[in-house]
């Protein structure tokens, strides 16, 4: 997600232009500091900066004092230590004050930017996760003067603000209107009794945490309570710390469950989106083979060891091979000439010069015949410049 900004503390000049040069190619905005002093005193302030790699060895100010004060200023920073002198003990630190990665020097410009790519979609995918920090809303439901006391006492000293129903239906008819995250129950009313207000509730919603209190307890309406989906079976009178206590653990509970979900439908989407994709990908390879074999010269694709990729159909009926016998064999078993331009010296040539056309070369057939062929063809390039293979177009 190129276009953050990227703030780089390393007390060696060298270091820091090679990842500026680096990341402000592929899109970042980055600021770099040598000074360590300096570059904590930039976050303190404010500046806004979504991602610090900083080195852990510095005059002045080390890197695990820059990461303990950025992540107390600035909590949602991304942090990426970068160090010469890799340690156990300061991976075990780095992790404790929730650094995202520590990359060992001397640094892969791939490893860098691959290492950021990937915070920032963990941070985004966190973000997706939250969950906005409010209280819950709690329903409580008696027919006596215990939910008043819940309600205006115990709750609202905590900071929570639940409301009140009398009896089962009424809360019933509430809970249809408006939706709450806590249902605190007594379990003997008229009418509607716990048990049942609790059925009906699971029926509208399975999330809601639903807690059974009673005056009357026994192990026979526990187990039943338990059974029918109740989070909590607490006797009367009420304990305060035991209520706020099970209302903090039962919804911790609550909103990991919102959190398992949002996190199986982002892993679900990204499943079809990696089935939509690969189902492209065999689209355009199968297009590209269709062009392959359509083509009247002899082709041949190899990967950076020089081993057979991809055949082109003319290829092997010319050659008097099967396909399956070329893909993953030696292109030297198809030349007389053992050094070509797939690989060795002529191969570097090509890399120099971008491409080569006209390259004579001697085809062996699969009964041993010759053909007289030239050659042209180009180097295939990954982003850092390294070849990765090579790709040949003959005719005879």
């Amino acid at each position: 997600m190129p276009g953050e900004r990227i703030l780089v503390i390393d007390d060696e000049e060298i270091i820091c232009s090679l990842l500026k040069d680096t990341l402000t190619d592929v899109g970042y905005q980055v600021e770099t500091v040598t000074d360590s002093k300096e570059g904590l005193e930039k976050i303190l302030r404010g500046e806004p900066f979504d991602i610090l790699l900083t080195d852990i060895r510095m005059p002045k100010k080390d890197g695990m004092q820059i990461l303990k004060e950025a992540k107390g200023r600035m909590p949602d920073m991304i942090v990426i230590i970068i160090t010469g002198y890799p340690s156990i003990e300061t991976i075990r630190e780095a992790s404790e004050y929730n650094a995202f990665d520590y990359i060992t020097k001397p640094l892969d410009p791939d490893e860098v930017c691959d290492c950021i790519k990937r915070s920032l979609e963990a941070r985004k995918l966190s973000r997706e996760l939250k969950i906005p920090e409010k209280p819950p809303g709690i329903l409580v439901v008696d027919d006596m003067q215990s939910a008043l006391f819940l309600s205006e006492g115990v709750l609202e000293d905590e900071g929570y603000h639940a409301e009140i129903a009398q009896n089962g239906q009424e809360a019933l008819e509430r809970f249809k209107q408006k939706h709450f995250d806590i249902v605190i129950a007594d379990l003997h009313m008229p009418g509607m009794d716990g048990i049942e207000l609790l059925n009906n509730i699971k029926k509208l919603d399975i999330k809601t945490l639903v807690i059974i209190m009673t005056a009357r307890p026994s192990i026979e309406s526990a187990i039943q309570a338990f059974r029918h989906g109740a989070y909590d079976y607490i006797t009367k009178p009420i304990d305060p710390d035991t209520i706020i206590n099970t209302i903090h653990r039962g919804f911790e509970k609550h909103q990991l469950e919102i959190n398992t979900d949002k996190l199986i439908k982002r892993l679900q989407d990204m499943r079809q989106q990696l089935i939509d994709e690969n189902a492209s990908l065999m689209k355009e390879r199968d297009f590209a083979n269709g062009i392959i074999d359509a083509a009247p010269d002899m082709i041949l694709v190899t990967d950076e060891y020089a081993n057979i990729r991809t055949v082109s159909k003319t290829t092997v009926e010319l050659l008097g091979y099967k396909k399956e016998e070329l893909l993953g064999k030696s292109i030297d078993s198809l030349f007389r000439e053992k050094k070509n331009f797939f690989k060795g010296t002529d191969c570097e040539k090509m890399l120099q010069e971008g491409r080569t056309c006209n390259y004579p070369l001697t085809c062996v057939t699969n009964k041993g015949d010759t053909i007289k062929t030239n050659w042209s063809g180009a180097p295939i390039l990954d982003k850092g410049k390294k070849v990765k293979g090579v790709v040949g177009i003959g005719r005879k």
